[in-house]
């Protein structure tokens, strides 16, 4: 028994010797590798040097580009393939590699082991500096930067000013660079206070921004016409050109009130109307009086109203018009529209700006159409086609009346007229006169002069190319039945739109 006993214990002890030493052997082998279940940036680097591994992550490394973004949004990009980037892994990988443990292969072969690497990234300098420096951002240079005054189609007057956000160069490059060691693919240099700077006012450029201060006060006159549903604010745009520059002063100082020309000799300097200063100076461009204010044109601003109303005074104008034929036209003249009181309109915009009146207005008119807006004729309406020789009659948009007409003589000189015009009167069993000619109708609706619709009880046939040789002497002849149809519908007023 107690042979048996040294026997097991001999072979255990023999077991035990044997693996202590093959454990140390392979703690030896490990001694200038990377022990077993070591993991760096996705590779199985057991058993490899620090060299090897090194070559190893070197090979694989894929730099990426970098997008920067300017505080307006513009992007750059920095190419990781224009500048040479290399990383290498060979000082992570050592530090590594010098806080293992030899002794304890046996742990990280149960529990492997993932580094956390980072790599020495280096570039080519001198060209990731050409790069940057070539971006749009520093096309404009310090002492190029100002602030000045400028007049802009449809805004009137705003200030430029370049001296503020002044993109600082070598903290843009530095954070670049940062960006580029860590491996960042996006860089938004607008959260970066540092890289932006404002520089430092003159007093030529302190004196153009209280300038601008004044002008915007006299474009920012808060007015808002209503046209309709179309509303049109009196904003920079309207004022800019009532604004007296030095350009303008020296023929309006002379300039003297007119009857026929309102406006003409006044002006408004410091909230109240006058003639032209007797003493003026020029203020970075534009004319002032002896204590600094802006001098605004009352002669300019009349053009302004002048132009404003007239874009929405219709009567005569042009218009676009979808036919029943399904076709878009263009139709010019006639008698129906809106027309505005362009000189009351004009009292009422200097009384307004003198007294500081801010509000939306409806102008005064002294014809009005079915609708203010530029889009005047509305869903209730007459359409003559002298070409098709027919008449449709609409009311809000629904086709209520449709039929064959005969207008004005062609061969004759005696053309209906075109335009957009409108029923002004009504008329029961009356009498129309002319040169050689009485006709009797019992329903008469005119619409231009001696021009109107109206029942033709000679006549036994409408439409096709009558007018040509037998048509009226410019009237718009109906059959009886229809002309009563269209007497009951039309009201005063109602637009007719003839082609």
């Amino acid at each position: 028994m107690k042979t048996i006993i040294k026997w097991s214990s001999g072979i255990l002890i023999g077991i035990v010797i044997v693996a202590a030493a093959v454990y140390m052997a392979l703690a030896v082998y490990y001694h200038d590798r990377f022990v077993f279940g070591t993991w760096a940036q996705g590779h199985y680097i057991t058993g490899l040097s620090v060299s090897k591994a090194a070559e190893l992550l070197n090979s694989e490394y894929e730099p990426c580009d970098i997008t920067v973004t300017d505080l307006e949004g513009q992007e750059y990009i920095v190419k990781a393939s224009d500048i040479d980037i290399k990383a290498d892994y060979t000082k992570s990988l050592q530090a590594a590699f010098d806080n293992q443990n030899v002794i304890s292969w046996i742990y990280h072969l149960v529990n492997g082991k993932e580094l956390t690497m980072a790599a020495d990234i280096t570039y080519d300098k001198e060209k990731l500096r050409n790069i940057v420096s070539s971006w749009s951002m520093f096309d404009l240079k310090e002492e190029d930067r100002t602030i000045e005054i400028v007049n802009i189609v449809d805004e009137g007057y705003q200030l430029i000013d370049t001296t503020g956000d002044v993109p600082v160069y070598d903290e843009i490059l530095k954070q670049v660079e940062i960006a580029l060691r860590s491996g960042s693919s996006n860089l938004d240099l607008g959260l970066l206070d540092s890289c932006y700077k404002e520089l430092e006012l003159t007093d030529e450029m302190k004196s153009v921004r209280k300038t601008f201060e004044k002008i915007s006060k006299i474009q920012d006159i808060g007015i808002v016409y209503k046209f309709g549903d179309d509303e049109i604010e009196l904003s920079g745009s309207f004022m800019s050109s009532a604004i007296v520059t030095e350009d303008m002063a020296p023929d309006l100082k002379s300039q003297k009130p007119k009857k026929n020309q309102p406006g003409s000799g006044n002006f408004i300097v410091g909230g109240k109307e006058t003639s032209f200063p007797k003493e003026y100076y020029i203020e970075n461009g534009f004319a002032v009086d002896n204590v600094g204010n802006i001098i605004v044109s009352e002669s300019a601003l009349y053009e302004g109203v002048q132009e404003l109303c007239g874009q929405y005074s219709t009567v005569g104008g042009s218009r676009s018009f979808y036919t029943s034929r399904g076709k878009t036209i263009t139709i010019d003249g006639g008698t129906y529209g809106n027309k505005i009181d362009s000189n009351n309109e004009f009292e009422y915009l200097i009384s307004s700006i003198i007294k500081g009146i801010k509000e939306t207005h409806e102008p005064t008119y002294e014809q009005v159409a079915a609708s203010k807006g530029s889009d005047d004729i509305g869903n209730t309406y007459v359409e003559i086609s002298i070409e098709d020789q027919h008449l449709y009659y609409y009311k809000d948009g629904i086709l209520m009346l449709s039929c064959d007409i005969v207008t004005g003589n062609v061969a004759r000189g005696r053309d209906t007229p075109t335009g957009v015009f409108y029923v002004y009167g009504k008329a029961r069993n009356r009498y129309l006169r002319g040169r050689g000619y009485v006709s009797f109708v019992k329903f008469w609706m005119p619409v231009y002069k001696g021009v109107g619709m109206h029942d033709a009880p000679w006549r036994d046939e409408f439409g096709g190319d009558i007018y040509q040789n037998e048509g009226s002497h410019g009237c718009i002849n109906l059959p009886t039945d229809k002309a009563e149809e269209l007497y009951g519908y039309v009201e005063i007023g109602t637009p007719v739109v003839i082609y």
